[in-house]
């Protein structure tokens, strides 16, 4: 049976981690810092758009997670969150 009703989804999540060396971790893989970019215009262009949940190492620089969080804006992601540890773990 079809329906006019517009599905409601729900957008996905994209987690990316900074390393304590600035590396990047899409997901768990490692990727550079050019491919980046692309990665976070892919998921941009989608729609619904996800949500981009960074979360650093507690030993990071903020400079690498600032850089990612400007790029992701750059790529044009409305939705960025970060993830905290209050533990420090």
């Amino acid at each position: 049976r079809s329906t006019n009703q517009p599905e409601n989804l729900k957008p996905e999540t994209v987690r990316l981690a900074v390393s304590a060396d600035g590396q990047y971790f899409w997901s768990e893989t490692q990727v550079t810092e050019q491919e980046l970019f692309p990665r976070l215009q892919a998921e941009a262009a989608k729609e619904p758009q996800p949500d981009l949940h960074i979360r650093g190492d507690k030993n990071v620089r903020y400079e690498f997670v600032a850089q990612a969080m400007a790029a992701a804006q750059r790529a044009g992601v409305r939705k960025i969150g970060f993830v905290t540890d209050p533990q420090g773990q």
